[in-house]
């Protein structure tokens, strides 16, 4: 990976080149244990050559990076996001592009822990609001309903007053709020042809059927324990699944949203999950 720019001595500026392209590896790699240990910088040579001038290292926990995953394929491969690393770069640095669900290492990203549960979903959510400005998209009868009922809310709130005139208030935010349910449900039917066949393979190894409207209801029903401090309750059993397969929707919606076809987003999602499935 090479950075081309002009000649400066703000070796914060350096680090924070570094920053992003480590980010951009990590995505590649869907986890944080992946590190570079040096960085050649060079200076224009007598024209169209360049002459390496120094070294910069970064001292960091690189004893821990595992190279095990990366033998066996488990990354993205640049020719399938060939044309797009501008802009995944571009929205790493300004961040933009969520990153904090993504797991120290491959092996404590096999484990679902209450943290990961919530800031898997926010990627989604995070991603999904990128892909959908306008949210869920709704039938005309459903529009209709809403705003029927907003102008209700809306008679109700002119008329109160006080904490009662504050809660028709929040009413009315919520109408048009969608839900996780629904924003799995709709991204299910718009990347069927990208991800289902992913789902179907997941859930069938494990007796169970693919459903986005179900996977959307169990993995709402999870998150709102965790919303109301519920970690009493028994975790739902195929949540887990769920999740799993989340991690590979957000993949596809990052994606799609930077333009890469769709043969080589399922091409992606295959090897960096090993998902085996033959993809032509």
């Amino acid at each position: 990976m090479v950075f081309d720019f002009e000649a400066t001595d703000d070796f914060l500026f350096i680090f924070n080149l570094y920053r992003v392209a480590l980010s951009f590896i990590r995505f590649c790699c869907y986890r944080d244990n992946i590190y570079i240990p040096a960085v050649t910088l060079s200076s224009p040579y007598k024209g169209a050559t360049h002459l390496n001038v120094a070294t910069l290292f970064v001292f960091n926990r690189s004893n821990a990076a595992s190279e095990d995953e990366l033998k066996k394929g488990r990354v993205i491969r640049q020719e399938y996001l060939s044309g797009k690393e501008g802009a995944i770069l571009e929205d790493i640095a300004n961040n933009l592009l969520y990153m904090r669900h993504w797991p120290d290492s491959y092996e404590s990203g096999r484990t679902i822990t209450e943290a990961r549960f919530v800031m898997i979903t926010a990627a989604f959510e995070w991603e999904f609001r990128k892909l959908y400005p306008g949210g869920v998209k709704h039938s005309k009868k459903t529009i209709d309903a809403e705003n029927h009922v907003i102008e209700q809310l809306t008679e109700l709130k002119d008329q109160a007053t006080g904490k009662e005139r504050n809660i028709y208030k929040q009413l009315i935010r919520t109408v048009r709020n969608d839900s996780l349910q629904s924003e799995i449900s709709q991204v299910g039917k718009d990347f069927a042809d990208i991800i289902t066949d992913f789902g179907k393979r997941l859930y069938h190894m494990n007796g169970e059927e693919l459903n986005y409207n179900d996977m959307g209801l169990r993995l709402s029903m999870q998150r709102n324990d965790f919303a109301h401090g519920n970690l009493g309750k028994d975790f739902i059993g195929l949540a887990f699944l769920d999740l799993v397969f989340m991690e590979r929707i957000i993949y596809a919606m990052q994606l799609k949203y930077y333009g890469v076809d769709d043969i080589n987003i399922r091409k992606a999602i295959n090897e960096l999950f090993n998902c085996g499935l033959r993809i032509e």
